[in-house]
C-alpha cells in the first residue's frame, strides 16, 4: 500500500461554512523519503468542487483502500474532506468508519511527546524549521496572494518530511536497542 504525505489548506475551521483551497500530497517510501514530486490541487485554478472531485477520484473512489495518508492532525483534514464529499454528492464511507478501519499515520501525537507532553507549542512551526503556523492562509487567499500560499505549502511539506524522517530514524534506533537487550 502506498504512503502519502497528505494535507489541505482551508479558509477557516468550519467545514460547513469554510472552503478547501488546496489539497496537497506526495508519495513517500517507508523511510519518509519522497518517491514523487509534491502535488498541489488549487481551487483558484479551477474550483473547490473540482479539486474535491479530483482527490476523490484519485484516492477515495475505489472499493478497496489503496493509500495510507500520513500527516499532522489528519482528523481535521479528513473531517473537512468528508464533509465536502457529502456536499458534492461523492460516495464515501462514514468518516468514523473510515478513520477506525483504514490505516493512517498522524504525527501530531509524536509532536506532543517531543514537546515534553505539552500540546501548546507542539506544532511543526515550533518543532522544525517551519516559519509559521499557517494562520495567514485565509488572508493571502482573500488578497489573491496565491504564490505565498504555495510557498508556505512547500516549506511546510519539507518541514514535515524532515521531522518524519528523524522520527522514523529515532524509532528504529529504539527498536534496535530493544533487540540488543
Amino acid at each position: 500500500m502506498s504512503q502519502y504525505y497528505f494535507d489541505l489548506e482551508t479558509t477557516g475551521f468550519n467545514p460547513e461554512k469554510d472552503k478547501i483551497i488546496t489539497i496537497q500530497f506526495q508519495e513517500l517510501n517507508d523511510l519518509g523519503i519522497p518517491k514523487a514530486p509534491l502535488t498541489i490541487l488549487k481551487e483558484w485554478e479551477s474550483s473547490e468542487e473540482k479539486i474535491i472531485e479530483e482527490i476523490h477520484k484519485r484516492f477515495f473512489d475505489y472499493s478497496y483502500w489503496h493509500f495510507i495518508p500520513i500527516g499532522t492532525n489528519l482528523i481535521f483534514d479528513l473531517t473537512f474532506l468528508f464533509t465536502k464529499f457529502k456536499k458534492y454528492n461523492l460516495d464515501s464511507p462514514e468518516l468514523s468508519k473510515f478513520l477506525y478501519n483504514k490505516p493512517n499515520i498522524d504525527i501530531k501525537d509524536s509532536l506532543v511527546l517531543a514537546n515534553s507532553m505539552n500540546f501548546k507549542g507542539s506544532g511543526l512551526d515550533n518543532m522544525t524549521n517551519k516559519k509559521t503556523d499557517g494562520r495567514n492562509i485565509p488572508i493571502w487567499h482573500g488578497e489573491k496572494k496565491f504564490n505565498l500560499i504555495e510557498d508556505y505549502i512547500k516549506q511546510e511539506t519539507e518541514s514535515f518530511i524532515e521531522f518524519l524522517q528523524k522520527l522514523i530514524s529515532k524509532l528504529k534506533e529504539l527498536k534496535n536497542e530493544k533487540k540488543e537487550d
